[in-house]
């Protein structure tokens, strides 16, 4: 059997075209090259400043255009998302270094304060307290969100682990809000926490997202062996049976959507597949949501 450094080197350009072909390939799977390209891109790029800078000046050459970071990754045999996610990363902490200067901070400050129909003392009234949090904004921002994976957890594991941060995410949030909020720990149940909103239990369902796109259905069961096909193997639609409460954590920030199910029932099939948070804004930071639902407003 080949090794599978040789594997994945003949065959980069068709695993960055499409991984998921290789998800029944008889020598090694999707699973397999994406852990062993995650580890390659660690050994030699993430740890070794000077190899950093050979791929960014090679794609200062590439005018820093993002439809070739393909070209670059199959060029030096990476696997494309992990290329991308570090070019992304090394801009990111360049601007970090670079943002934060009071004048800079400053400026941001007053576009913002010179563009709003406020009456000026008014905003004075906020102007300290807008600041700080600006700063703060500012800095998650200029990190592109939460640091995410900065281990380099094999990426099967990592996809758990992102699903329970989401959920732990949004306990800490429903916490700090005054909410009495628990986990819930059986991986089986159809929820993933519980709300005691005065003496009314809500079942709340969980989902960390990373893109403005949320589902209403499960996802579809994959993998070596498993036939997608089956209807068992399909992907439920989530309803109010399920939970009375499905909160959308967006895990580059916290963000969190809190949409009453009941409402969604009402959605056909197709509409609850791919829905864009934009669809979504009256249930953003919403946590009336929870009083009006617990007390039968919605």
């Amino acid at each position: 059997m080949m090794e599978i450094s040789q594997f994945v080197e003949l065959n980069i350009e068709e695993i960055n075209r499409k991984i998921t072909d290789f998800n029944n390939n008889d020598q090694y799977s999707a699973v397999e090259i994406k852990k062993y390209l995650n580890s390659k891109i660690y050994e030699e790029l993430l740890t070794n400043i000077e190899r950093q800078e050979i791929i960014m000046t090679e794609f200062a050459e590439m005018n820093y255009v993002k439809s070739r970071v393909k070209e670059l990754a199959n060029r030096h045999i990476y696997y494309y998302p992990d290329l991308l996610n570090f070019l992304k990363q090394y801009i990111f902490n360049e601007l970090n270094e670079k943002i934060f200067d009071n004048n800079i901070i400053r400026q941001v400050e007053d576009t913002i304060f010179n563009n709003v129909n406020i009456e000026e003392r008014k905003l004075n009234f906020i102007a300290n307290d807008f600041k700080k949090l600006l700063f703060k904004s500012l800095f998650v921002a200029s990190m592109d969100g939460f640091s995410s994976n900065i281990l380099n957890v094999e990426s099967g594991v990592m996809t758990a682990n992102a699903g329970d941060s989401a959920q732990f995410l949004f306990l800490s949030r429903a916490i700090l809000a005054g909410y009495n909020s628990s986990n819930v720990d059986v991986r089986s149940s159809r929820y993933d926490a519980i709300i005691d909103y005065k003496g009314v239990l809500l079942k709340v369902q969980v989902k960390g997202i990373s893109s403005d796109v949320v589902s209403f259905k499960d996802r579809d069961r994959g993998g070596r062996g498993i036939d997608h096909t089956h209807e068992r193997n399909r992907g439920r639609r989530i309803t109010s049976r399920d939970c009375d409460i499905y909160v959308a954590v967006d895990k580059q920030v916290g963000i969190c959507y809190i949409i009453p199910m009941n409402i969604i029932d009402t959605w056909d099939d197709q509409s609850i597949i791919s829905v864009n948070t934009r669809e979504l804004e009256e249930y953003k930071e919403n946590w009336k949501i929870i009083d009006n639902m617990a007390n039968g407003r919605i």
